[in-house]
């Protein structure tokens, strides 16, 4: 064998190593989440067939994270949704594990602080989850992007049904049958927060959701 074939495999060898290790310090953090509250949770929770199966699904779908910053959400799933007095349905189990595997940790970072932002700014009153107007502006300077860039990342949060866009129409002249606008002009008035969220927000998000403007004083 030539010593650079030797030398490929080590290299390989050596990358294999860096996987593996990488591999077992996401694991090893998903068990730290789960176990968080361990003095709560008892062998027939663990023992239960529904749980086993979720739990290898989640551990799988760790494995394909090229980082660990999304590991703590699916840890939470668990944990929330089996071992903290809460079983969740498996269809809703999939449904949330589908989109922790989707959503990037940039787009649920974006989700958590408009939700934030609106809860803050609605200063005890009945949260307004509509403030787009406000925020875009405000968090774009924050997030180094432009309007455009963040405008694009919120359509994409878009298909998991958490946000919908609130819409303004001004319509145009009627006909003489009082039933026929001429025209009618459509206007995005932002992004609104779904209902839906708030359940996906305390099973999978909350505890270890810090604010990326929790070092950004408020304007």
């Amino acid at each position: 064998m030539t010593s650079s074939l030797v030398g490929s495999e080590m290299c390989i060898r050596d990358r294999n190593k860096v996987i593996e290790e990488f591999q077992e310090k996401k694991e090893n953090e998903l068990i730290e989440v789960i176990l968080k509250d361990k003095n709560s949770i008892t062998s027939d929770m663990v023992n239960d067939v529904e749980f086993i199966v979720n739990f290898a699904r989640t551990r799988e779908a760790i494995r394909r994270l090229a980082t660990n910053d999304k590991v703590k959400y699916f840890g939470n799933l668990i944990r929330n949704g089996y071992l903290s007095g809460e079983h969740i349905e498996n269809s809703k189990f999939e449904e949330y594990l589908d989109i922790l595997n989707t959503m990037s940790y940039r787009e649920i970072q974006f989700l958590i602080d408009y939700k934030k932002y609106c809860e803050e700014k609605s200063k005890g009153k009945k949260v307004k989850y509509n403030r787009w107007a406000y925020f875009r502006k405000e968090y774009a300077e924050i997030q180094q992007v432009t309007e455009v860039e963040l405008w694009s990342v919120f359509m994409r949060i878009k298909r998991t049904g958490f946000i919908e866009e609130e819409y303004e129409t001004e319509s145009g002249d009627v006909d003489a049958d009082d039933n026929t606008f001429n025209s009618l002009v459509v206007d995005s008035n932002g992004f609104y927060i779904d209902n839906s969220f708030d359940r996906f927000y305390k099973i999978c998000l909350l505890y270890t959701s810090p604010s990326s403007r929790d070092s950004t004083s408020s304007r």
